[in-house]
């Protein structure tokens, strides 16, 4: 994605430290990321998070961990509890997915 996708018409970005700043923080919210191997084994299960809970910063980390979505969508899910995180995910994965979850601080099941 160019830098001119996301600038004004007419608009001329930022330069020196400031647009290096600017890249950056554009890649980091528009790049897709990939689930961990490890949370993501197909099955028929699926993850509903019921309650973020007191620190939703570490729920939005594993939700991205676990999806493999942006920041922003991550927190998204997060702020629209009880939502389904992931489905299409083995039995093994779901139970690793609320482990870490609730390790998290967060209240989550998963169902079949």
């Amino acid at each position: 994605m160019a830098m001119s996708d996301q600038t004004p018409a007419g608009a001329m970005p930022p330069k020196g430290v400031k647009g290096w700043a600017h890249r950056l923080a554009l890649a980091m919210v528009s790049k897709p990321g990939r689930a961990r191997p490890a949370l993501a084994e197909p099955g028929e299960c699926q993850v509903v998070l019921q309650v973020t809970g007191a620190n939703p910063i570490n729920v939005i980390k594993v939700i991205r961990a676990a999806t493999g979505l942006g920041i922003l969508a991550a927190r998204d899910l997060a702020l629209d509890a009880p939502v389904v995180v992931v489905s299409g995910i083995s039995q093994a994965s779901a139970e690793r997915v609320v482990e870490r979850l609730e390790k998290a601080g967060a209240k989550a099941v998963a169902h079949l």
